[in-house]
């Protein structure tokens, strides 16, 4: 009788769950520990109702704010959701990320963002610029840098000579400048004394409080549509012990100790859950040191 030595068909790897997979077997209406683009509500602390109330009185005076912290703070996310909460009818807000630009590119880009037309003058970008302010007047021109500290001086200085466009008692818009822990010492150099010398108000955002990182873990999962705890107690330690409280860092690695927790097939993240994450967010290595 004649072996059969047909070939058997091999063994096909199982496929790994697909992200939209994961988030059902968990009950997540999304993929929790990530904001949106739309701005949303912040996880409810005491210095955002304090810096949101200097926010408004320096929009209401034309003042010049300065608010720092540490990347990863909230610094844009808290100015995105004050920008949102502004009446349309008085403020007009700006909000400037190119932190790259020449004195000379201050102007033609704040121009641009007002919908006009720059010129080759500066002295006619000028004329225009005080007219069109004139135009919308009461309405308040509110002008915000993002990563202030990296404008060159000479950005700066022309930023704040536009404060005085017109000749008016008071600034020709309001300015606020959102940077790193170490603006306001760059403010102090001589180079920058006359902006220094205008600012209002400052404020910085820390991190979260330890006593407070439970509340802001569930406050994120409850976003994603699951209202319980999934960190483990040991797993919660270890994570606010690696990100210091920082918002950005806390989500990245939660973010990531879901996934390894949720392709486990577990319904809580473990330490050993925490330990894949921290191999894999640099953030919070460069945290440690």
């Amino acid at each position: 009788m004649r072996a059969d030595i047909s070939p058997q068909s091999p063994e096909l790897p199982i496929p790994a769950a697909t992200l939209d997979e994961l988030l059902r077997a968990w009950g997540l209406m999304r993929l929790p520990f990530t904001n949106d683009d739309k701005p949303t509500p912040l996880f409810p602390v005491p210095t955002h109702k304090e810096i949101t109330e200097l926010l408004d009185y320096t929009a209401a005076l034309r003042s010049v704010m300065l608010l720092t912290g540490d990347p990863g703070t909230g610094k844009s996310s808290l100015i995105k959701t004050w920008i949102h909460s502004l009446e349309p009818k008085r403020y007009l807000p700006l909000l400037i990320t190119q932190a790259s630009l020449s004195a000379t590119g201050v102007l033609e880009i704040l121009l641009a963002k007002l919908g006009l037309r720059p010129g080759f003058k500066r002295s006619t970008n000028l004329i225009t610029l005080e007219k069109h302010l004139a135009d919308i007047d009461p309405m308040t021109l509110i002008l915000i840098l993002d990563d202030a500290q990296n404008y060159p001086a000479p950005a700066l200085e022309e930023i704040r000579l536009l404060l005085g466009l017109g000749g008016r008692s008071r600034s020709a818009f309001a300015l606020i400048l959102l940077g790193d822990c170490y603006l306001l010492d760059t403010l102090r150099l001589s180079v920058q004394r006359a902006l220094y010398s205008r600012i209002g108000a400052r404020a910085a955002l820390g991190p979260i409080p330890r006593a407070d990182i439970p509340a802001f873990l569930h406050w994120q999962v409850a976003r994603a549509g699951l209202d319980r705890d999934i960190f483990a107690p040991a797993a919660l330690d270890l994570l606010a012990e690696a990100s210091h409280g920082n918002p950005r860092t806390l989500n990245l690695l939660s973010q990531a100790a879901w996934l390894a927790a949720a392709r486990s097939s577990s319904l809580t993240i473990l330490p050993e859950h925490l330990h894949i994450a921290l191999r894999q967010v640099p953030a919070a290595l460069s945290l440690a040191k």
